[in-house]
């Protein structure tokens, strides 16, 4: 039998590689954010600890303990609220930065043997994100270096 693999199929299958690569971004785990700093994270009250455990940002913390739980923000906002200034720190997933071209675009690899064809896609826009709440855009919010409101 010969493994002879279509030149337009390596190169789809390059493609959708490079592609999930480029999408999954160089995100850091709670986990290793916290070893890089474990002896003042063990020096922090427990709801905090298990708060970051859990990537939440609760109110009360400071931004050091945000940025462990959290990572760093992709946007940083000032802005003046009803009882004085706040700093808004906005995290948003990586699909809600495609342009607008890709937001349902989808990824199609397939081929052909003797007139059959099969093939399979998978979405790489938003639509590939739909009903995770997890893939929504993230504020907190803080006021005087605490939290006020957070990531529940």
């Amino acid at each position: 039998m010969c493994n002879f693999r279509p030149p337009l199929l390596r190169l789809a299958s390059l493609f959708a590689l490079s592609a999930a690569v480029w999408f999954s971004g160089c995100a850091t785990s709670p986990m290793s954010r916290i070893d890089a700093k474990r002896s003042v994270y063990e020096t922090w009250p427990v709801e905090m600890q298990e708060a970051i455990l859990q990537q939440r940002a609760i109110p009360g913390m400071t931004p050091e303990m945000v940025e462990m739980a959290m990572g760093k923000p992709t946007e940083i906002q000032s802005r003046t609220g009803k009882d004085g200034s706040e700093e808004v720190w906005i995290y948003r997933q990586s699909s809600a930065r495609l342009p607008s071209i890709l937001e349902n675009a989808n990824v199609s690899v397939g081929t052909s043997v003797g007139g059959v064809g099969v093939g399979t896609s998978a979405p790489i826009g938003r639509r590939a994100s739909r009903g995770r709440a997890d893939n929504e855009d993230q504020e907190v919010v803080f006021r005087n270096g605490t939290v006020l409101r957070g990531s529940q």
